[in-house]
C-alpha cells in the first residue's frame, strides 16, 4: 500500500490524499487551495494524477478546503463514487453552490476560465452516497469506517484497512474538533492503527480558557452593551456562526446578558442552520433538544440579512449591536462591506474567533496592521481588535497529544498535514519527545510505501 500527498501539506488548505493498493486507488478529500484569495491560482493547475483511475473518494467534512475541487475532479475524468455522512453531503451542496460566485470573481482576477459551474455540482451530488458513523464499507481490497471527528456537523476521521495484505491500517484525521463545544458531540477516541495522517492547524499552541469561553464572550458583550459599541465577528458560515449565536441566545434566554440586536449577514449560514435542524441526532444531546424545540435563529432579536440591500438596516440600527458576517478569514464576502463602514470607528470591537491563514486580511489585522486595503481604498484600523480562539473548531496541541496517547504503542508513523510550517514542526517535536512515535512532515507530491 502506498500513500500520496497531493494537497494540504505545504499549506493549511487543499487537502488531497490518495491511497494506492494492488487493485484500487482511493482518495481522501479533494479540497480547494486557499491563500490570500478564496480560490488560489494553484487550483487551476491540472491534477498530478489520472482522475479516471481513482475508484472512490471519501470525504471527511464539508469545508471548502476539503471538498472544493470535487467538480474539477469529475471534469478531469473521475467516474467512481463519493462517500460521506449524510449531513456532510447536504452541507457540501450549500458550500459548493455558495462558492461559485467568489470563485468566478477570483477567475476574473486571474484572467482564467471558471473551472466548474452549477451543473458540475449537480453531477458531483449524483454520484455521492452517504453512510453513518461505524457503517463499514468494503471495496475489493479496503475496509473503510467513519468515526465522529467532533469538528463540524457530520465531520469524520476515517480508518482504512487493506484487507488482503496483512490488514495494514491508516487513519486520516480530517480536522479534529475542539473540546467543550456547544453543538457537536465529542471527538471519538483514536482506534488502533498502524499509520496516521494528522492535521496540525494548532500544533504549536494551546487554546486558553476552553471551559470559560462562554463566560469570556459574556463579559465582552456586557462591555459592548455598557459602552454602546458595535461588535463585529467575522465568522465561517458553517459551524462558527451557528455555535456563537447559539451561545449568545443561551446567555440572553438565561438572563445572563440583556437582549441585544444580532445581525447575521450571511444567507448561507441561515441555510446551513436548517441542515443542523434536520440532523439533531448528530449534535450534542442537549443542543439537539434545544434546536428541535426552538430552532437555531428563530428569535425576535436575531435578524437574518438575505439580500445585500437589506444591510442598510444594520447601519441604521443604533449601537449596541452584534454583526456576524463572512468570510471568517476576511478574504471576501459581506464582511468587507461591513468593515468599510466600521473599521475606522473607535467604538467598534472586531472579535476574531477562528484561525486566520497566512497572508489573509484577517491575519494582517491580527498582526497589527494600522491600515488595510478594501476594494482599492485604504482604511485606517481604529477598531479594537480582540481574539477568542477557544471558539476554534480545531483541537489544540495538548488536545491532539491526549487523543494520540492511548495509541502511542500501536502507531508506527504519523504524517503531519494541514498546518503552517512552525505548527507542524512544533507538533512533530512534541510527539517524538513525549510519545516517541516516528513523525514525518511530507512535502507536496511526496509518496511513502506503508
Amino acid at each position: 500500500m502506498k500513500i500520496y500527498f497531493y494537497g494540504g501539506v505545504e499549506t493549511v488548505t487543499g487537502s488531497n490524499f490518495i491511497l494506492e493498493g494492488n487493485e484500487e486507488q482511493i482518495m481522501i478529500d479533494c479540497g480547494l487551495i486557499q491563500k490570500e484569495r478564496t480560490c488560489d491560482l494553484a487550483n487551476f493547475q491540472p491534477f498530478p494524477y489520472e482522475a479516471s483511475k481513482i475508484n472512490f473518494v471519501f470525504i471527511t467534512h464539508a469545508h471548502l478546503d476539503h471538498i472544493g475541487r470535487l467538480p474539477k475532479l469529475l471534469k478531469e475524468g473521475f467516474s467512481g463514487k463519493i462517500f460521506s455522512t449524510p449531513p456532510t453531503k447536504d452541507l457540501a451542496y450549500e458550500i459548493l453552490k455558495d462558492s461559485l460566485k467568489v470563485i468566478e470573481e477570483n477567475c476574473n482576477f486571474y484572467n482564467k476560465e471558471v473551472f466548474y459551474e452549477e451543473k458540475d455540482i449537480d453531477k458531483v451530488l449524483s454520484i455521492w452516497e452517504t453512510i453513518d458513523y461505524h457503517q463499514k464499507i468494503r471495496t475489493k481490497e479496503f475496509e473503510v469506517e467513519f468515526f465522529n471527528a467532533g469538528h463540524i456537523l457530520g465531520s469524520a476521521f476515517i480508518k482504512i484497512t487493506q484487507t488482503n495484505a496483512n490488514n495494514i491500517s491508516i487513519v486520516f484525521s480530517g480536522d479534529l474538533g475542539n473540546k467543550f463545544k456547544s453543538l457537536d458531540k465529542e471527538l471519538e477516541p483514536l482506534p488502533a492503527a498502524d499509520y496516521l495522517v494528522l492535521e496540525s492547524t494548532y500544533g504549536d499552541r494551546n487554546h486558553e480558557n476552553l471551559k470559560e469561553r462562554r463566560e469570556i464572550l459574556e463579559k465582552i458583550i456586557e462591555r459592548v452593551i455598557k459602552e454602546k459599541r458595535t461588535l463585529i465577528i467575522p465568522t465561517f458560515a458553517l459551524e462558527r456562526a451557528q455555535e456563537i449565536i447559539y451561545d449568545i441566545q443561551e446567555l440572553i434566554e438565561n438572563k445572563e446578558i440583556p437582549e441585544i440586536k444580532i445581525f447575521l449577514d450571511s444567507p448561507l449560514a441561515f441555510r446551513i442552520s436548517k441542515i443542523y435542524e434536520k440532523y439533531p441526532q448528530y449534535l450534542d444531546e442537549e443542543a439537539g433538544k434545544q434546536i428541535l424545540i426552538k430552532g437555531l435563529f428563530d428569535k425576535s432579536y436575531v435578524k437574518i440579512i438575505y439580500e445585500k440591500e437589506e444591510e442598510k438596516e444594520i447601519y441604521l440600527t443604533p449601537s449596541p449591536k452584534i454583526i456576524l458576517a463572512g468570510s471568517g478569514m476576511v478574504t471576501g464576502g459581506r464582511i468587507l462591506d461591513i468593515l468599510k463602514n466600521y473599521i475606522e470607528d473607535e467604538k467598534t470591537t472586531l472579535l476574531f474567533v477562528g484561525f486566520q491563514a497566512e497572508n489573509s486580511l484577517g491575519r494582517k489585522i491580527l498582526e497589527g496592521a494600522k491600515e488595510i486595503e478594501l476594494d482599492g481604498k485604504n482604511y485606517k484600523v481604529m477598531a479594537e481588535i480582540l481574539t477568542l480562539f477557544s471558539y476554534s473548531a480545531h483541537r489544540d496541541q495538548q488536545g491532539i497529544l491526549e487523543w494520540l496517547y492511548p495509541q502511542r504503542f500501536n502507531l508506527k508513523t504519523i504524517f503531519l498535514t494541514h498546518g503552517d510550517p512552525p505548527a507542524k514542526q512544533a507538533l512533530k517535536t512534541k510527539i517524538m519527545d513525549e510519545l516517541t512515535i516516528k513523525t514525518i512532515i511530507p512535502g507536496l507530491n511526496n509518496s511513502f510505501e506503508l
